[in-house]
């Protein structure tokens, strides 16, 4: 029999060790299920946010070792000029038990070591000038990758079913300039689902991109998944603005009999 047990909590009525262990069950089996299939990496939130001496990371939440950790104040790290390749990382800290919790704490890192641990995850990379100071405000979509000064979330992980995948808010920024120009069938129908700022899997973005390009991407990897977008809206740019829709630029005729 598949039970599903619900506690009665009103007034009056004694918690039993019974009820304290349904909501125990209730509260952390659940978000166990409702991400089961789910990979490792950022649900909501967590985006890096600059001062002239600081790096900021915001509330959220990131899914872990099928562990989900909320972020829920701001975490920041100071940050000096190299002009070298520098990760922020977070770390997932060895878990820590004692007779009434277990506890995991999470902790920040700047390295100039690119490569990840299996207790770590990216959030950020940057490249920072002397005299200069680190950037979060785009120009636009091509503008994320530039090489100094600026933050580059392009290879954060983001949670999605079976793998991880870019960024939502770097696909809603490709939509959002995309969509002022005339576009294909398929660039329609990507660009309406990525406005909607909801995480996108990389296999959706990787089987739009291969249809438009009408190649075979070597990977799905989120470096390549820019890549290739930014090649898909250079060539979108090329094209003729869209016509807005509406009577202001047509001249008027009247027919009279």
């Amino acid at each position: 029999m598949n039970e599903q047990k619900y506690p009665k909590l009103e007034r009056l009525h004694i918690l039993r060790t019974e009820t304290l262990i349904s909501m125990r069950d209730r509260a952390f089996d659940t978000f166990t299920l409702f991400f089961e299939n789910y990979s490792d990496g950022i649900l909501s939130g967590c985006r890096p946010i600059t001062t002239r001496t600081s790096i900021t990371l915001s509330t959220g939440a990131i899914l872990h070792n099928k562990f989900l950790y909320l972020i829920k104040e701001p975490m920041s790290i100071d940050y000096e000029p190299t002009d070298e390749d520098t990760i922020m990382k977070i770390i997932f800290e060895p878990e820590l038990e004692n007779e009434n919790f277990i506890q995991r704490n999470v902790s920040l890192k700047l390295s100039r070591d690119l490569i990840l641990t299996n207790n770590e995850m990216e959030i950020c990379r940057f490249k920072l000038k002397k005299g200069a100071i680190l950037r979060t405000n785009y120009t636009d979509f091509f503008d994320r990758a530039t090489e100094f000064d600026t933050i580059n979330t392009i290879n954060v992980p983001y949670a999605a079913p079976n793998e991880s995948t870019i960024s939502p808010d770097i696909i809603k920024n490709f939509a959002q300039e995309a969509k002022d120009f005339s576009l294909e069938i398929e660039d329609f129908f990507f660009c309406m689902e990525a406005l909607g700022g909801n995480i996108i899997s990389s296999e959706q973005i990787a089987f739009y991109i291969e249809h438009r390009l009408k190649i075979n991407l070597p990977n799905k990897e989120n470096q390549t998944l820019y890549e290739h977008l930014c090649l898909i809206l250079e060539d979108i740019k090329n094209g003729r603005p869209r016509e807005i829709l509406g009577m202001k630029n047509r001249r008027r005729e009247i027919i009279v009999d």
